[in-house]
């Protein structure tokens, strides 16, 4: 793998060739055939696709320092480049000569359409003054979000337990032996999510979890504060300059939600819908916490995730840390890789030979027929100054008969070691087969003509359909039964067991849809008023007490490491927007995931092959309508939500 030097060196050099072919673009004559137009505009970013695809894995995995800064120097410099382009009224003058043309083919046709409107939303049009402060305020916003996230990564925060390992009582005898108490005898607890997630879950000491609780929603503060603080000004500053009442407006216009204002109806009408049961549910909660301390009238957010394991445990007789011995992590690996296979036609074959960034990064080749059509990476332990939680990082976006596809999966699950086989939670399965979603939407969308089309190029708010969609392969008992398989007996996970985390763990889900809502409420409040007035505790606040069910803990400001705040902006309603659409396409695949779906008319090749594939070479609504030959509708959702 490159060294700092080498890593800048390459991606500089890719980024001349992406000013050369800018250049060539422009110089085309006036006379030029449409498609050659067309094509010589898509490859003008081509150069540095991958270069921005590896600064931002490195930024956020590489064990080098000196690394992850080249990386956010390069991703600095290449956004820099994307906003120089976007602005850049002589590209704009050219392409725009095609706009009254003939289109060859309809995919052309919507290129040329898409990239005009968003060379409008980004300024292009605007006068020169306008436009130079636009460049200024891309740039910062570049430096800013790469700020908040490297704060939220590198703040990690701890309780000390000065009783030692009686104070890890509830949590399982492996998380247990993890944690060996120091000279003093006392146990470190941190905020990182290995550590984190358990405690929080399993912890039988009330007063413990609300330190750690606490510890964790003050990451990142005050250094985030004033950062988002100035990111929110800068965003809204930006959609000003181009026309927009706010950046949720500018952000959410060319999305499916078509609007700010049809995102919040969106926010109210799930609200509206989960109110009822997740009001049901926390009464449930208040009354088992009543029954077993002895008095009661409210649920905490440091509280959430233990009374809702303790009241899973009383009525459906289930613990979810027997799940655990049939999900060792090496045979989860190995079972969705199977699974993957199995339902997208394709081969996976390991590349011991790869150079990688760390020892337990792996790597695959994808094989379609025979044919090595895409690469993934996998990295999926936890360790020091790496992103704390999981998502897929697209590398490359694959061109058809020029690039393959490429793309790695970061995650944090717990790394086997010695004759510890690190056993996982299923709902850490079930973030692995989310984000393995994500994995082959980019590498099967990433067989295209053009760039602009390929991968997860599609709207944002359809981006997590395949990702949610995928989650429901964890819950099939005959997917299950191929590696599920107990860590010492080799017994297949009984069918019994498995209708048992259906039951339980989808208790509580219309308290976390309320929960859900609440992030969305308020990143597109964030993003419509005006930053100058606003004050983001009092906002949060506000917020929570209208649509939480847990009430605010006072000197707490969990928007700090609210890391989608950056990624996503305004959008965050995207994971339950998407979630309606997923529920409604999973209805075609049937009950048994487990059974073979041969032939080119399956479910999940027609799944493939008019969801995945197509990239984002159509809208998103069509690629729903030509696989459920009709428009999406809520009610799969609202069964799921009612069941």
């Amino acid at each position: 793998m490159a060294d700092a030097t080498s890593f800048l060196t390459e991606g500089r050099a890719a980024l001349e060739r992406a000013k050369d072919a800018r250049r060539r673009f422009v110089e085309l004559p006036a006379d030029a055939d449409y498609s050659r137009v067309v094509f010589a505009f898509d490859r003008i970013r081509a150069p540095i696709d991958p270069a921005r695809g590896w600064s931002g894995l490195w930024q956020h995995t590489h064990p080098d320092p000196t690394l992850r800064d080249a990386a956010r120097t390069l991703e600095q410099e290449l956004s820099a480049f994307d906003t120089e382009l976007s602005l850049d009224r002589a590209v704009y003058d050219r392409l725009a000569l095609l706009a009254t043309a003939k289109a060859p083919t309809p995919e052309e046709a919507r290129l040329v359409e898409k990239s005009l409107k968003e060379f409008r939303r980004s300024g292009v049009d605007r006068d020169d003054a306008t436009r130079a402060r636009i460049r200024v305020l891309s740039d910062e916003l570049v430096v800013l979000g790469q700020e908040f996230e490297t704060n939220v990564i590198s703040d990690v925060r701890s309780i000390t337990i000065a009783d030692g390992r009686r104070g890890l009582a509830g949590l399982p005898a492996d998380y247990v032996a993890a944690h060996v108490e120091d000279e003093h005898g006392a146990v470190r607890i941190t905020t990182d999510p290995s550590d984190y997630i358990p405690f929080i879950t399993y912890a039988e000491r009330a007063d413990l979890r609300a330190e750690l609780y606490r510890a964790n929603t003050t990451r990142a503060v005050p250094q985030n504060v004033g950062v988002l603080k100035k990111i929110l000004e800068r965003r809204a500053e930006l959609a000003g300059l181009v026309g927009y009442a706010s950046y949720a407006e500018l952000m959410l216009d060319d999305k499916m939600v078509g609007g700010a204002a049809s995102a919040r109806r969106f926010i109210e009408r799930v609200v509206d819908l989960a109110r009822p049961r997740a009001t049901a549910e926390l009464a449930e909660l208040v009354a088992e916490k009543r029954e077993r301390t002895g008095s009661a009238d409210v649920i905490r957010d440091h509280e959430r995730f233990y009374w809702i394991e303790r009241t899973k445990a009383e009525r459906f007789g289930f613990d979810s840390q027997s799940v655990r011995p049939y999900l060792a992590y090496a045979s989860v690996r190995d079972g969705v890789l199977a699974t993957s296979q199995a339902v997208f036609g394709l081969e996976f074959r390991r590349d011991d030979s790869a150079e990688r960034w760390h020892p337990s990064v792996e790597c695959y080749d994808v094989f379609d027929h025979g044919a090595r059509v895409a690469r993934f990476w996998l990295d999926m332990h936890p360790r020091p100054d790496k992103y704390k939680h999981a998502a897929m990082f697209p590398l490359a976006s694959g061109l058809e008969g020029e690039r393959l596809a490429e793309a790695a999966l970061v995650c944090n699950f717990p790394e086997p070691n010695g004759d510890d086989p690190a056993l996982l939670l299923h709902q850490q399965l079930t973030t692995f087969f989310h984000e393995f979603g994500h994995l082959m939407h980019h590498l099967l969308g990433g067989r295209q003509r053009f760039l602009a089309y390929s991968g997860i190029a599609t709207e944002m708010d359809f981006v997590e359909v395949p990702s949610q969609l995928y989650e429901e392969w964890a819950w099939s008992t005959g997917i299950l039964q191929r590696f599920a398989r107990h860590n010492v007996t080799g017994e297949a996970i009984p069918a019994e067991l498995v209708q048992q985390i259906r039951d339980a763990e989808e208790y509580g889900k219309a308290l976390h849809v309320v929960v859900q809502m609440f992030y969305a409420a308020l990143a597109l409040e964030y993003h419509s008023r005006d930053p100058r007035e606003l004050d983001l505790l009092a906002t949060m606040v506000e917020q929570k007490r209208k649509i939480s069910p847990f009430p605010y803990e006072e000197g707490t400001h969990f928007y700090a490491s609210f890391g989608h705040l950056v990624g996503y902006g305004a959008a965050y309603y995207t994971y339950m927007w998407s979630l309606v659409i997923a529920k409604d396409l999973f209805g075609v695949f049937g009950a048994d995931l487990g059974a073979p779906d041969p032939g080119a008319n399956g479910a999940a090749a027609r799944y493939r092959r008019h969801i995945l594939e197509p990239g984002g070479s159509r809208d998103a609504k069509e690629l729903v309508r030509a696989f459920l030959g009709r428009e999406y509708a809520y009610d799969a959702w609202q069964r799921w939500l009612e069941s």
